[in-house]
């Protein structure tokens, strides 16, 4: 084996294990990379099948190569997003074409061992370099209007497209035309794969680009173990140069590597219940330091509500007292029941905020929740006096641990948010039910109103986010919903929303077995 294939297996070899790796990581760039790292494996060892002189063989496997071009399309359009429509359909019709083409017919493309061109080669060439050209000019549109980390990633992706031209059709063409450089074909490709990685990883936070940095560590001290353990074998059997067969044993242990983690991992969370894979726990501590930052803003925002509380409570005392004032030397009562449901709602949206930023302690007990959403109903339809909306419920009798108290708000709240949603509707329908499933408990709470505005539905939980403003019948903090979640959560369930088929709202609480 001379020295060009040997770098071309091992070539193979890395970029099998970086297709597998990022798999394993569960990278959030895309397929691109996976796709164009497992395509270049293909394609460096159809030119290592070339350059052993395999002939049949290496004709039919080169022109897979061509799907590089739909790989790197595809990359591109993880990493950009907004790409023409017609870019990865032209991409990857038209790869697959030729390589299909390439694998049943190679004569067409090129003579036997890839000597002399064929009669379709050419134009596929043509056709090739054109494309090359116009992605590569519209890539450097796209650089030329970022800036800063976006700059880069599109750079990067620029260099990878003509570094990836470079070592595959580049290479194959001077091959095609009796100059031979099979060899260099590592080097190009080995930078286009680079660029691509960087531009879709492109990690920006620390404990994301310390995880890769230690997969890549690990990945790297196993291979150096392979190739020391196969050069010594090398020297014991007088079976060759002893850097070949190391370069080889690395390369070679990089997938296989890969593909023991990939294995181990999918096991592990086949057979327990709670899997300890390294993904896993990467996103278990990206959980627990935004949940760590998270606390530390809360409790910043507490502080403020506090003081905003305390400065804004004595104010609407005054107003209250001015309003009886008024009250008393015949004033209005239209009037003075306005001022009194204003500070009402400046009391209300004080009280949320303090109870969002500085959060009681869970009383939790035994409760009947058939009792608690009862009453929890009857409390929300009592605001809404005589002309509130029926309700229809449909609850199992249950007894569950739980806080009373906030749980009750939290249906208050859902059930609330429902009355308002069809107060107007002369066929208003709500409805709360309450079930045992296998998860636990699921109390339902849904509407036939308007249903929730499509722009707040990826924002609906978020603090200081409602589709009823200030002018609105009955005006919204922004709060509500936040703090539902919040108290949902704490129990260590979930809160959801769901868009019926029928139209209106449904809100699912879901409380686990204790």
């Amino acid at each position: 084996m001379n020295l060009s294939a040997a770098f071309l297996l091992s070539g193979a070899g890395v970029a099998s294990a970086v297709a597998l790796q990022t798999l394993r990581l569960g990278r959030r760039g895309g397929p691109g990379v996976v796709l164009l790292a497992g395509f270049l494996a293909l394609w460096m060892m159809g030119l290592f099948l070339l350059e052993q002189r395999t002939g049949e063989l290496a004709d039919r496997v080169l022109p897979l190569g061509i799907l590089l071009a739909a790989a790197f399309a595809q990359a591109a359009k993880d990493v950009v997003e907004r790409v023409p429509r017609w870019l990865l359909p032209v991409a990857w019709s038209g790869s697959l074409a030729i390589a299909l083409t390439g694998l049943l017919a190679p004569r067409w493309i090129y003579g036997p061992g890839a000597s002399g061109a064929g009669a379709a080669f050419w134009p596929l060439a043509g056709a090739c370099t054109v494309g090359t050209v116009a992605m590569t000019l519209w890539l450097a549109s796209l650089a030329r209007g970022a800036g800063g980390r976006e700059r880069r990633r599109r750079l990067s992706l620029l260099g990878a497209n003509v570094f990836g031209a470079l070592g595959g059709g580049g290479l194959i063409g001077l091959h095609v035309m009796g100059v031979s450089l099979i060899g260099w074909g590592v080097l190009f490709l080995a930078v286009s794969l680079s660029l691509v990685a960087y531009a879709s990883w492109a990690p920006e936070d620390r404990l994301e680009r310390e995880g890769l940095i230690q997969a890549a560590v690990q990945s790297a001290s196993f291979a150096l173990l392979m190739a020391l353990a196969a050069a010594l074998t090398s020297v014991l059997t007088g079976t060759g140069p002893a850097w070949v067969h190391a370069l080889l044993g690395a390369a070679c242990a990089l997938p296989v590597d890969a593909s023991r983690q990939l294995l181990v991992e999918a096991v592990t969370r086949k057979l327990f219940a709670r899997p300890q894979t390294v993904p896993l726990l990467v996103e278990a501590v990206e959980r627990q330091t935004s949940r760590a930052e998270h606390a530390e803003t809360l409790a910043e925002v507490g502080r403020l509500a506090s003081a905003v509380a305390h400065e804004i409570r004595n104010p609407l005392g005054v107003i209250l007292a001015e309003a009886k004032l008024l009250e008393l030397s015949g004033a209005e009562e239209e009037s003075v029941q306005a001022i009194r449901d204003q500070v009402a709602r400046a009391s209300h949206f004080v009280e949320d905020l303090l109870h969002y930023s500085r959060p009681r302690p869970l009383r939790v007990s035994e409760r009947e929740l058939e009792r608690v959403v009862t009453d929890a109903v009857s409390r929300a339809r009592q605001a809404f006096g005589e002309t509130a909306p029926e309700v229809s419920l449909d609850l199992a009798p249950l007894r569950w641990d739980v806080d009373g108290e906030a749980l009750g708000d939290v249906v208050v709240n859902l059930v609330t948010n429902a009355l308002i949603a069809v107060e107007t509707l002369p066929q208003g329908r709500v409805s709360v039910t309450q079930q045992h499933t296998d998860e636990g408990v699921r109390i339902t709470v849904e509407d036939n109103g308007a249903g929730v505005p499509q722009a707040l539905l990826s924002r609906l939980f978020e603090p200081f986010v409602t589709g009823r403003g200030r002018d609105a019948r009955r005006p919204g903090t922004g709060l509500g919903l936040a703090l539902c979640r919040k108290w949902v959560e704490r129990h260590g369930g979930t809160l959801t929303h769901a868009r019926p088929a029928t139209g209106g709202a449904r809100f699912v609480i879901l409380l686990p077995k204790p």
